[in-house]
């Protein structure tokens, strides 16, 4: 069967849709790791706070006790800005995801119209076939109608 006129447009669309895939993973990791760092470093706060509890329970000075409670204010700053950054991985996650669903959805209609051009091109030549048989046989039948 000869190349078909989406072979090219099918190829572009297909590497269009790798590229948007790996974009996906690559975002989908980005999000997972900043969740991950969000959870570190909650678990560190409640860690902190755990630990300031206990040493305020032994006693500490009113310069430890702020110390203290300056770090907790800079682990929720922190805590805070990580949560932004998991705001901000989840929408360049979700924007990666509908560029892939986007390609793959162009990659699939390219897919289609192919095989719609190759069904009409088998169809063609099996009417072509067809006539082809027809001619023959009527061709024959004459042929052995005129030696009668």
């Amino acid at each position: 069967m000869p190349v078909s006129k989406y072979e090219l447009l099918i190829r572009l669309a297909a590497e269009k849709c790798d590229d948007a895939a790996h974009a996906m993973n690559a975002a989908r990791q980005r999000m997972e790791t900043a969740r991950q760092r969000l959870q570190q470093l909650a678990q560190f706060l409640a860690d902190y706070l755990h630990r300031r509890i206990a040493r305020g329970e032994q006693g500490m000075s009113s310069g430890q006790w702020v110390d203290y409670q300056q770090f907790i204010e800079r682990l929720q700053e922190a805590i805070d800005l990580q949560r932004r950054e998991v705001d901000s991985s989840q929408i360049a996650y979700d924007k990666a995801t509908a560029a892939w669903q986007e390609a793959r959805k162009k990659l699939k209609a390219l897919e289609k119209l192919q095989e719609q051009e190759e069904l009409r091109a088998r169809l063609r030549e099996a009417k072509r076939e067809q006539k082809q048989t027809d001619e023959f046989a009527a061709r024959i039948f004459r042929e052995s109608r005129s030696r009668i």
